[in-house]
Protein backbone atom coordinates (compact mmCIF):
# COMPACT_ATOMS: atom_id res chain seq x y z
CA UNK A 1 0.00 0.00 0.00
CA UNK A 2 1.64 3.30 -0.98
CA UNK A 3 1.09 6.03 1.87
CA UNK A 4 2.43 8.93 -0.36
CA UNK A 5 0.52 11.56 -0.94
CA UNK A 6 0.72 12.17 -5.16
CA UNK A 7 0.12 15.83 -5.03
CA UNK A 8 3.57 16.30 -2.89
CA UNK A 9 5.35 13.59 -5.34
CA UNK A 10 3.97 16.82 -7.90
CA UNK A 11 4.88 20.00 -5.93
CA UNK A 12 8.16 18.30 -5.24
CA UNK A 13 8.50 17.80 -9.15
CA UNK A 14 7.79 20.99 -9.86
CA UNK A 15 10.54 22.32 -7.15
CA UNK A 16 7.87 23.46 -5.05
CA UNK A 17 8.50 21.88 -1.73
CA UNK A 18 9.66 24.21 1.43
CA UNK A 19 12.64 24.20 2.61
CA UNK A 20 14.21 21.75 0.10
CA UNK A 21 14.19 18.36 2.72
CA UNK A 22 13.03 19.18 5.59
CA UNK A 23 9.69 18.38 4.76
CA UNK A 24 7.90 15.25 7.14
CA UNK A 25 6.04 13.33 4.97
CA UNK A 26 3.11 12.04 6.58
CA UNK A 27 3.16 13.77 9.44
CA UNK A 28 0.84 15.96 11.14
CA UNK A 29 3.43 19.28 12.47
CA UNK A 30 0.80 20.22 14.64
CA UNK A 31 0.77 16.95 17.02
CA UNK A 32 3.90 15.71 18.85
CA UNK A 33 4.62 12.15 18.67
CA UNK A 34 4.57 10.69 22.83
CA UNK A 35 5.39 8.34 24.77
CA UNK A 36 3.58 7.32 28.05
CA UNK A 37 5.04 4.63 30.80
CA UNK A 38 2.83 4.94 34.34
CA UNK A 39 4.91 2.94 37.42
CA UNK A 40 5.07 2.25 40.42
CA UNK A 41 5.95 5.71 41.66
CA UNK A 42 6.04 8.30 38.89
CA UNK A 43 4.20 9.18 35.56
CA UNK A 44 6.33 9.71 32.37
CA UNK A 45 5.75 11.07 29.49
CA UNK A 46 8.68 11.73 26.08
CA UNK A 47 7.41 13.79 23.39
CA UNK A 48 9.69 14.29 20.39
CA UNK A 49 9.98 17.49 19.52
CA UNK A 50 13.34 17.76 17.08
CA UNK A 51 14.26 21.64 16.04
CA UNK A 52 12.83 23.11 19.04
CA UNK A 53 14.73 25.37 21.54
CA UNK A 54 13.94 25.03 25.33
CA UNK A 55 12.46 28.41 25.30
CA UNK A 56 10.09 27.36 22.48
CA UNK A 57 8.49 24.88 24.80
CA UNK A 58 5.71 24.98 27.16
CA UNK A 59 4.96 22.41 29.79
CA UNK A 60 1.96 23.09 32.20
CA UNK A 61 0.10 20.78 34.40
CA UNK A 62 -2.98 21.78 35.79
CA UNK A 63 -6.07 19.55 37.67
CA UNK A 64 -5.85 15.89 35.74
CA UNK A 65 -4.17 17.19 32.09
CA UNK A 66 -0.91 18.09 31.37
CA UNK A 67 -0.04 19.85 27.89
CA UNK A 68 3.05 19.96 26.19
CA UNK A 69 3.08 22.72 23.42
CA UNK A 70 5.70 23.85 21.12
CA UNK A 71 6.37 27.10 19.10
CA UNK A 72 8.62 28.40 16.61
CA UNK A 73 9.27 30.44 13.18
CA UNK A 74 11.67 29.56 10.86
CA UNK A 75 12.88 31.67 7.74
CA UNK A 76 14.86 30.81 5.20
CA UNK A 77 16.19 33.01 2.42
CA UNK A 78 18.14 31.83 -0.98
CA UNK A 79 20.10 34.54 -3.36
CA UNK A 80 20.28 33.40 -6.88
CA UNK A 81 21.89 35.74 -9.80
CA UNK A 82 18.74 36.32 -10.90
CA UNK A 83 16.10 36.16 -7.65
CA UNK A 84 15.36 36.20 -4.11
CA UNK A 85 13.74 33.46 -2.79
CA UNK A 86 12.39 33.96 0.89
CA UNK A 87 10.17 31.26 2.91
CA UNK A 88 8.99 31.55 6.06
CA UNK A 89 7.03 29.03 8.03
CA UNK A 90 5.09 28.56 11.93
CA UNK A 91 5.49 26.18 13.15
CA UNK A 92 2.83 24.76 16.71
CA UNK A 93 2.63 21.73 18.08
CA UNK A 94 -0.07 20.42 21.05
CA UNK A 95 -0.19 17.78 22.83
CA UNK A 96 -2.20 17.24 26.27
CA UNK A 97 -2.27 13.98 28.65
CA UNK A 98 -4.49 12.88 30.93
CA UNK A 99 -2.58 12.83 34.80
CA UNK A 100 -3.45 10.05 36.87
CA UNK A 101 -5.28 11.10 40.22
CA UNK A 102 -2.37 10.29 42.41
CA UNK A 103 -0.11 12.49 40.33
CA UNK A 104 1.97 14.97 42.39
CA UNK A 105 2.09 17.99 39.85
CA UNK A 106 4.36 19.67 42.69
CA UNK A 107 6.94 17.91 42.01
CA UNK A 108 7.02 16.81 37.88
CA UNK A 109 10.23 17.58 36.24
CA UNK A 110 11.15 18.42 32.21
CA UNK A 111 14.10 17.43 30.83
CA UNK A 112 14.88 18.18 26.80
CA UNK A 113 17.56 16.47 24.83
CA UNK A 114 18.01 15.89 21.88
CA UNK A 115 15.23 16.71 20.53
CA UNK A 116 13.60 14.58 22.82
CA UNK A 117 11.10 16.18 25.78
CA UNK A 118 10.72 13.85 29.04
CA UNK A 119 8.21 15.15 31.79
CA UNK A 120 8.88 13.03 34.77
CA UNK A 121 5.52 13.49 37.33
CA UNK A 122 6.16 11.27 40.99
CA UNK A 123 2.84 9.36 42.08
CA UNK A 124 1.57 9.32 45.70
CA UNK A 125 1.99 6.27 47.29
CA UNK A 126 -1.94 6.05 48.04
CA UNK A 127 -2.72 3.74 45.43
CA UNK A 128 -6.34 5.26 43.85
CA UNK A 129 -8.24 2.10 43.13
CA UNK A 130 -8.06 0.91 46.76
CA UNK A 131 -9.18 4.32 48.08
CA UNK A 132 -9.65 5.33 51.48
CA UNK A 133 -10.52 2.89 54.08
CA UNK A 134 -12.96 4.50 56.34
CA UNK A 135 -13.42 2.69 59.58
CA UNK A 136 -16.90 1.33 61.24
CA UNK A 137 -17.33 2.51 64.66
Amino acid sequence: MNTTNPFDEIEQFLGRTPFAGERTWGRDLRAADIDVAEYDDEFVVMADLPGFDREEIDVRASGDRLTISGERDTEREDEDRRYLRRERRHESVTRTIELPATAVLEDATATYRHGVLTVAVPLDAVDADEGHRIDVN
